[in-house]
Formats: C-alpha cells, structure tokens, sequence
C-alpha cells in the first residue's frame, strides 16, 4: 500500500494520494473561513505536500 494513500489527509495533495507522485502539486490549497463581513469570505492559504516520495 502506498505509504501517502492517507484518506483525508489534508497535508498531502490528492496526486500523491492517488499514487500519481511525478503530478505532485507541491503546495495545496486549503480553504478557512475568515473574519470578513460576508459569510461566503474564505481566506486561501496554500500549504506544502508533505509527502515523502
């Protein structure tokens, strides 16, 4: 079994959790609500892969 085929595991991007390691995305995009003055307001923070591959 794959060591990065994780689930949900938001640290590691979904190319490497599909076994497709050379299509790495390097830096993930993660969504967070933030403090804005709509409800629909979310703050993109990008987040490196942390797989080992």
């Amino acid at each position: 079994m794959d060591s990065c085929a994780t689930g949900d595991n938001q640290e590691i991007c979904w190319f490497c959790r599909k076994g497709r390691h050379e299509d790495c995305m390097k830096e993930i995009p993660t969504q967070g609500k933030s403090d804005g003055p709509h409800d629909c307001t979310f703050d993109t923070k990008l987040i490196p892969c942390k797989c080992s591959h």
